[in-house]
């Protein structure tokens, strides 16, 4: 597809690897990029000139844990400004705010009758035992903003919460959710991938139960077996201990996880859930709006899913340029 772009494309992502397969599709069709740092960046809101076409954002909240947690808080200013200027922007302000809140995917959850895991909220250490009083144990606190995993703490009885309740970490905004663990049904998740409202593809991650980084850009295990083909479903440097497999995500889950990316105003991204061992129940529990797509999605999944991804970022960008 021969395609001319008044601008480029502006790709927000302050990690140094996360965009690379992203990049390589947009240099493949010659595509004007520039990727932006916003771990060390200014912009004058005065400047109303729109230097880009679009602009794909891949803000992640755990980049706090990469010592550049002043783009937790920036991004939320810089994307108001690009939208304030008429550039399309792919997951918006409000698509991040939902990003960097797991609270706020609380509310959304509850607002759209989805089933969670029952969750306080909380600002203190003090609540954490208040609210531990009318959960059951086990019980996960996490911390309101986090990013593959950070800081999350598992607790399986109220004596070990109490040795542990002044030492807990809430991560940067000092808000904390204490959440009854619900074991999964052979110790998996499934992540539904959502692009522009359709059904992308769905993984199942096998993990320890202690373990609660999932990202499945940055992790995955082969089964134990000799080297093959079919099993390159790895980076170099895969995390141990888990397996990632495509899976068939039944419609009526599909649908609800659709819901909940339109919900949140997501172009893209992945929707969380995992299905109860003892209940069977399906239990939705994290909202993602930075999407880097399973690692070596052509092994994994048939197919690779940047190719549709950078079909939509030119359709949006076209799109405001008929409208310029």
């Amino acid at each position: 597809m021969n395609v001319r772009l008044s601008a480029p494309i502006g790709i927000l992502d302050e990690h140094p690897e996360w965009s690379a397969r992203l990049i390589a599709e947009l240099e493949h069709r010659r595509l004007p990029f520039e990727k932006i740092d916003h771990s060390n960046h200014g912009f004058d809101p005065r400047d109303r000139v729109p230097r880009y076409s679009v602009i794909v954002n891949r803000t992640s909240p755990s980049s706090h844990r990469r010592g550049h947690g002043g783009v937790l808080f920036y991004a939320e200013a810089l994307l108001a400004h690009w939208e304030s200027l008429g550039v399309p922007v792919i997951n918006p302000v409000r698509a991040y705010r939902f990003e960097k809140s797991k609270a706020l995917q609380l509310g959304l959850f509850e607002r759209l009758g989805i089933n969670y895991p029952r969750t306080v909220v909380v600002n203190h250490r003090d609540q954490v035992l208040k609210a531990s009083a009318e959960l059951r144990f086990p019980l996960l606190v996490k911390p309101n903003i986090g990013g593959s995993g950070a800081l999350i703490e598992r607790f399986e009885t109220r004596a070990d919460l109490e040795s542990r309740a002044s030492a807990l970490d809430f991560g940067p905004d000092g808000t904390a959710l204490v959440q009854e663990f619900i074991e999964s049904q052979d110790g998996a998740i499934v992540r539904v991938e959502v692009l522009d409202d359709r059904y992308l593809y769905a993984i199942r991650i096998v993990r320890p139960a202690s373990d609660f980084n999932l990202c499945p850009a940055d992790i995955c295990r082969v089964p134990d077996a000799a080297p093959s083909a079919d099993l390159g479903a790895c980076p170099v440097e895969a995390k141990p201990g888990l397996q990632v497999t495509r899976y068939d995500a039944p419609a009526a889950v599909v649908d609800q996880a659709r819901a909940l990316a339109r919900g949140a105003s997501i172009d893209v991204g992945g929707i969380e859930y995992l299905v109860g061992r003892e209940d069977g129940r399906v239990y939705f529990y994290d909202v993602n709006a930075t999407s880097n797509f399973v690692a070596n999605a052509p092994a994994v999944l048939g197919f690779d899913p940047f190719p549709p991804f950078a079909d939509y970022i030119v359709r949006v960008a076209t799109r405001a340029g008929d409208r310029a």
